[in-house]
């Protein structure tokens, strides 16, 4: 009787132990499992500011790119508004000394037309009845020299209007690119139109020259003096000397 209760104490014990062990065990396996997610947890909170961080720093490099885009496109407003103001005076200098570049020419024909046709009448009233035939001659001569000249001054008048209406279009076609360019934030767009205005500058500054180099060497008739019967009838008492090749009429000839 003593043994058996013996045993069972025994096995009371061994139930007890086991119990004790497989708590333990159940503990450990709890302990580790809270390690486990405590790190899990490290882990995602370090990744967490990993990726502030990263975020933070894109967009202070965004907002540093964009500073810079924007004083970049400030500086070219500026440059393009100097520039611009620049360009307009001069054109408008320019296009004040090629009006009165022209309104002095044809002033200037103007009194040559004049002076011819004073001189004209003066002649008829020199020359002899005999000589009618030779200032006849004399006159169809001048008057075709004066058509030339008038068609000529004619020709160079539409030429400079036509390249005027070019450089006024190139004006134009340079405050648009630059209007654009002042609103463009696109980067390639921005390129793209600093591009276009540079050609568009570089052909405005072709037609000025034009316009220059045709209004600053006037084309006019040449007198040899070889038609003028009049001219010979009416300067028979000048001395004979070298050839005058002065302009019919002209007020600064020294051989007329």
């Amino acid at each position: 009787m003593a043994e058996r209760q013996e045993t069972s104490v025994m096995v009371s014990i061994q139930e007890i132990l086991r119990d004790a062990q497989n708590r333990e065990e159940q503990e450990k396996v709890e302990a580790e499992r809270r390690a486990r997610e405590q790190e899990q947890q490290r882990l995602e909170e370090i990744r967490r500011r990993q990726e502030e961080e990263e975020a933070r720093l894109r967009a202070e490099e965004e907002d540093r790119q964009r500073r810079a885009f924007e004083e970049q496109r400030r500086q070219a407003e500026l440059s393009a508004m100097q520039e611009a103001a620049v360009q307009r005076a001069r054109m408008e200098a320019e296009a004040q000394a090629r009006l009165a570049e022209m309104a002095a020419r044809q002033e200037h024909e103007r009194q040559l037309h004049a002076l011819s046709q004073d001189k004209h009448k003066k002649r008829l009233q020199w020359i002899a009845i005999g000589l009618g035939v030779f200032f006849f001659v004399g006159a169809v001569g001048g008057g075709i020299l004066i058509k030339r000249s008038y068609d000529e001054a004619q020709a160079a008048k539409a030429q400079a209007a036509a390249l005027q209406n070019q450089i006024d279009e190139s004006n134009a076609t340079e405050a648009r690119l630059k209007a654009q360019l002042a609103n463009a934030k696109d980067p390639t767009e921005y390129q793209a139109l600093q591009a276009q205005l540079a050609a568009e500058e570089q052909r405005n500054q072709q037609l000025q020259q034009q316009a220059q180099q045709s209004g600053s060497t006037p084309k006019k008739p040449t007198y040899t003096g070889g038609g003028g019967g009049g001219g010979s009838g009416g300067g028979g008492s000048k001395p004979a000397g070298k050839p005058c090749n002065c302009t019919p009429g002209d007020p600064l000839c020294s051989c007329l």
